[in-house]
């Protein structure tokens, strides 16, 4: 696929080898000292190296901050920012998954704010953003590159936060997830179903975010299980990253809704990774929006996932033959269940309070009460043993 271009939200440079213009990029931001904002991992790897020997390439002496986490916690936001001062540092090019961009988005907030800590700025959308930020995503899945949204999980409380930051650049270059192992591919691209599929069934839909994450659906359901199988392939690997951007886009437009609201409460208390969170979550998100929600965007959401149904269909019905779908999918990619994983349902409803505060349960169809929010949990975790 051919390196382009286009700016929904945020500016994007998409294809096989866009990553390899990270220097004339830096360059035209005007960015004089960057930071290099990634995982130890990535680097021990050759992933985030390709872009710091780019980088240098092109004249630059990058900062490097490799210590991300998942979950983005507080406490290494805050580091990074303190590095980031240090160094009189102007840019950052973040590269990972959604927690290494998710860090370097609160490092510009800290660093705009005149704060010290991210946990000062919970609740801030900055608007004046003095820290320039290119992403580079590593997995297909998140679409965090192109999002404001920056999920932060608070190191003394485990909730997550969602404060905003918005990237300058995002770059979407499929190479980079070719060294994703196979389980973070399976979870990651469930990820990235979940963000199409719950923009669609969220109460604030609208028929861009049907064509777009429609669009979405129907490309994750051909190629995630070839991504998983096959990381090497090069076409699977290209659609999933087109899929995961196209799913940061829709979430712009009308927010996630019951499985990202579980995967934030449940990750957070357990330290899951998100993705494997929004797969779990994610069945009883669809059987819940079928219920509850808009008959016309369960029926868009079946329609990209192959689900058949027909004007006598009831409402019901058409929740079980997605949340079966989804299931099926599933156990295709390898994605193991909660009992599986060592979790009990009890652990699964010990989050119900946290998941009804959830800032993405805003967007739920229904009343999303405790006595939904329970149902949902006891569906999700009794429906994939």
């Amino acid at each position: 696929m051919k390196v382009s271009y286009w700016n929904r939200f945020c500016p994007t440079l998409f294809g096989t080898g866009a990553v390899d213009l990270i220097g004339e990029k830096t360059k035209e931001l005007g960015i004089e000292k960057v930071m290099v904002v990634t995982e130890a991992d990535l680097i021990k790897f050759n992933v985030a190296t390709r872009v710091i020997d780019n980088l240098k390439a092109a004249g630059f002496d990058p900062v490097i901050f490799d210590k991300c986490k998942a979950d983005a916690p507080s406490d290494v936001c805050d580091e990074g920012a303190k590095v980031a001062k240090e160094n009189k540092v102007d840019g950052i090019v973040a590269v990972g998954g959604g927690s290494s961009l998710d860090t370097a988005k609160a490092i510009g907030i800290i660093i705009s704010m005149g704060g010290e800590s991210i946990t000062e700025f919970y609740t801030t959308s900055c608007k004046e953003r003095k820290m320039k930020l290119i992403c580079i995503s590593t997995t297909a899945g998140t679409g965090s590159e192109n999002s404001q949204y920056a999920v932060i999980g608070d190191s003394k409380t485990g909730v997550k936060q969602v404060p905003e930051y918005s990237p300058d650049l995002a770059m979407v270059d499929p190479t980079m997830t070719y060294t994703l192992p196979k389980s973070q591919t399976a979870s990651t691209g469930m990820d990235a179903l979940a963000h199409c599929a719950e923009a669609i069934t969220s109460k604030n839909w609208n028929p861009y975010v049907y064509a777009i994450g429609g669009i979405g659906i129907s490309t994750v359901m051909k190629y995630l299980p070839t991504a998983v199988k096959d990381p090497q392939n090069v076409e699977a690997r290209e659609k999933m990253a087109f899929a995961a951007n196209l799913g940061g886009l829709v979430i712009l437009e009308s927010g996630c809704q019951m499985g990202h609201a579980f995967s934030q409460a449940f990750g957070g208390k357990y330290h899951v990774p998100h993705g494997l969170g929004c797969a779990w979550g994610f069945p009883g998100s669809m059987v819940y929006a079928a219920k509850y929600g808009d008959p016309e965007s369960a029926k868009i959401v079946a329609d990209a996932m192959g689900v058949a149904y027909d004007d006598g269909t009831a409402p019901e019905e058409l929740a079980k033959r997605l949340g079966d779908r989804s299931i099926e999918l599933m156990k295709e990619i390898g994605i193991p269940s909660m009992k599986a994983s060592g979790y009990s349902l009890e652990d699964a409803l010990s989050v119900a309070e946290v998941m009804s505060k959830d800032a993405a349960i805003a967007n739920a169809p229904g009343e999303h009460n405790l006595d939904q929010i329970k149902e949902y949990i006891e569906y999700t975790f009794n429906a994939y043993q």
